[in-house]
């Protein structure tokens, strides 16, 4: 049995930044702002007095010439770092007289965001605007006769129903037989509270009208016959009706996440079925000549279009000479690895819904962290380590250790990556998350500031957690596992290729990222739907943080390109490459990937150095991450030692896999549990079988 404070003085980090020489405590760094789609369309305003931060320095300093600080840095001010140690400023980037703004206007920058927000919204809406087009399609048109009779209806119908009042208040003479000449005389006059009754009804149906009108679903599909038949009755509701069924039949037909899911020969038959009804209801000659110039770009584009769908099956790849690896496949129960049997969410129909509505609408549980900073002393730097203990601060020797990397712009607080400490911590397990350089409120005392290519922190966090767990296991017993998300997992599998015998990790699961990411720029998708946002939010950040350190490395040219990069591709050649001085981004890339290196089989790179078992999990319906970045998985895992193994999902979007028909229940479950339960199997693994040797690891 080891307690969390044992754990926590064999990992002897600092519980504040150990090169800032001031009362800087972690209590005084805020969180991270939540995640919102509004912060990708955030920006500063030109003045620095703008900033909320602004109004919070001290008058003392002079940072006329500058940008405010966040308020955890307003303290280390007295020394006068508000210029070089502890940097943060606005994108409006600025200096005295001799400005060096980037002249782009809000426009300029935002633009990319606002047409990918429109197609967005064009392929998100697409099924559910061709239920309402099929819908109205197929009712049966009204003869021209029966038109005029309910357009004559409405206009006399105020006058029609003042007669049928007047005709129920008549008193009718009653119909007697020679039986009941005798019986008193009965009247069908109504009666007050049949009135009172009606009027109830009229009221409850002009409630329920009003409604309807701010209930747009149930509106659309009840059963408003009425209102269907006036506005296809018109000249033109049907012709409109025809026109945008076309349009949006013709788009899905072409995007290829809905011909991925649908097949694009169904996709077709909507096509031609929304022309055959358009042909019923309007005549052959103006729906076919209506049809025509859409139909004609459609299948053109279907012709000479390259949809780049995946050509290898879902499924998981593995190498079975390996054994270690093929041991801990027999201990992973299937159920844990799989999620193409019908358990996702049945109304989010693409890999794009799969992906974005979780950020929406799940539910991010409350963790308590216990903060420590990790020494660069090569670079007088320190990065944050976030860990969680279980609630009772008691972990048995069969638990486990995890090392969590979150995605390109979060921190220790982000949905999946919460999810996934709360479930681990309630199992009894510690989980640690390293923050990104300079993500999550972090300082960055120099000029070195972040990029995704570099391992070194990762290195240093892992030998921590190692050296922690040697010390408090007398067998090292708990098992170490790397868990990364999206970028997190990019650079978790190139820290596992480059360490290779020398990995301080025992397993490694990467979520959504990827392998060779010199493939990425092939995924034109992405870059024209999600990479705008993703870039923005990004830009946003390293702007607002570290604008002065910008300032200085880069021109003003490049800052302009920079800003207005409209996907990360476009980013990270004007930025990350310039700023680190890269000498391309085919540099970049290359040193960014644990297969950036590769060349063929036969000389495959750093990827041949993996020592551990490396399990990577992608959905091949990712709108983000491209397919492409794991190049043929079934001679990937085949190289080298055969330690990689591949997990493809048909399904699941990008961080998504979400489960059920209310999603928000589960959350993350698939995503934490795909990345608990393998780590699980090659712990078992390892304990079952003491004779199994890890292939290329240094004992």
């Amino acid at each position: 049995m080891i307690t969390a404070d044992a754990f926590l003085e064999a990992l002897n980090l600092p519980t504040e930044h150990p090169y800032i020489p001031y009362d800087a405590s972690a209590s005084d760094i805020p969180d991270a702002p939540e995640w919102s789609i509004t912060n990708y369309f955030y920006s500063w305003k030109d003045s620095p007095s703008s900033s909320p931060a602004a109004q919070d320095l001290p008058s003392s300093i002079d940072c006329s010439s500058t940008f405010p600080m966040p308020s955890w840095a307003a303290k280390f001010t007295s020394n006068n770092v508000c210029n070089s140690e502890v940097d943060s400023s606005p994108p409006a980037i600025a200096a005295g007289s001799n400005s060096t703004s980037a002249d782009v206007s809000f426009l300029e920058e935002i633009s990319p965001c606002l047409v990918a927000m429109f197609h967005m919204n064009l392929i998100l809406w697409a099924p559910v605007v061709l239920l309402i087009c099929l819908r109205r399609l197929t009712k049966k048109p009204l003869h021209r006769n029966q038109r005029r009779k309910t357009h004559a209806d409405r206009q006399d119908g105020g006058e029609s129903e003042t007669n049928k009042q007047t005709a129920s208040s008549k008193t009718f003479p009653p119909t007697t037989t020679r039986a009941d000449q005798h019986l008193p005389v009965t009247t069908y006059t109504k009666t007050t509270n049949q009135t009172a009754h009606e009027g109830k009804k009229a009221k409850a149906k002009a409630t329920q009208d009003t409604l309807s009108f701010f209930a747009f679903p149930t509106n659309v599909f009840s059963k408003a016959e009425s209102q269907d038949e006036a506005a296809m009755s018109s000249p033109t509701g049907g012709y409109f009706t025809y026109i945008v069924g076309l349009f949006f039949s013709a788009l899905v037909m072409t995007d290829p996440m809905y011909v991925f899911e649908f097949s694009q020969a169904a996709l077709a038959m909507i096509h031609l079925l929304i022309i055959t009804l358009g042909m019923k209801r309007l005549g052959a000659k103006v729906a076919l000549y209506t049809a025509l110039p859409v139909s004609v770009i459609a299948f053109y584009m279907i012709a000479h279009q390259d949809l780049n769908l995946p050509p290898f099956a879902p499924g998981l790849y593995y190498d079975e000479s390996n054994s270690l690896v093929t041991t801990a496949v027999s201990k992973w129960p299937i159920d844990k690895r799989t999620y193409d049997d019908g358990r996702g969410t049945p109304w989010m129909m693409t890999g794009d819904t799969r992906t974005g509505l979780p950020f929406m609408f799940y539910k991010i549980p409350d963790i308590d962290f216990q903060r420590r900073w990790i020494p660069l002393p090569d670079e007088k730097e320190a990065v944050i380590l976030d860990i969680a203990f279980p609630s009772n601060n008691f972990i048995e020797s069969n638990k486990r250790v995890y090392l969590v990397l979150h995605g390109i712009n979060g921190d220790s607080h982000e949905g999946y990556v919460a999810d996934f400490v709360d479930r681990q911590v309630r199992q009894g397990n510690i989980v640690a998350v390293m923050v990104t350089r300079g993500l999550g409120d972090s300082p960055i005392l120099g000029d070195n500031i972040l990029h995704f290519a570099r391992t070194k922190d990762v290195e240093a966090a892992a030998r921590a957690l190692k050296s922690a767990i040697r010390e408090v296991s007398d067998d090292g017993g708990l098992l170490l596992s790397g868990v990364g998300y999206s970028m997190g997992a990019i650079t978790l599998a190139n820290y596992v290729a480059t360490s290779g015998a020398q990995c301080d990790l025992d397993a490694a699961v990467t979520i959504s990222g990827a392998l060779d990411t010199r493939e990425q720029v092939n995924f034109l998708r992405s870059a024209s739907l999600w990479q705008p946002f993703i870039t923005k939010a990004l830009r946003d950040t390293l702007l607002s943080s570290f604008g002065n350190k910008i300032r200085s490395r880069l021109s003003q040219q490049q800052l302009q390109e920079s800003i207005k990069a409209a996907t990360l591709v476009d980013f990270d050649r004007t930025f990350f490459v310039p700023y680190h001085d890269f000498d391309s981004l085919e540099d970049y890339y290359s040193r960014l990937g644990a297969m950036g290196d590769f060349v063929s089989y036969d000389n495959p790179g750093r990827i041949a150095n993996v020592s551990i078992p490396l399990l990577c999990v992608h959905s091949l319906d990712d709108p983000v991450g491209y397919w492409g970045v794991y190049r043929d998985p079934e001679s990937v895992v085949h190289l080298g030692k055969g330690n990689t193994v591949l997990l493809f999902t048909k399904r699941g979007g990008h961080v998504g896999w979400p489960l059920g028909i209310n999603p928000s229940i589960e959350a993350w479950k698939w995503m934490s549990d795909i990345a608990s339960s393998f780590a699980e199997a090659v712990d078992i693994a390892r304990k079952e079988d003491s004779d199994i040797i890890i292939p290329g690891k240094t004992y």
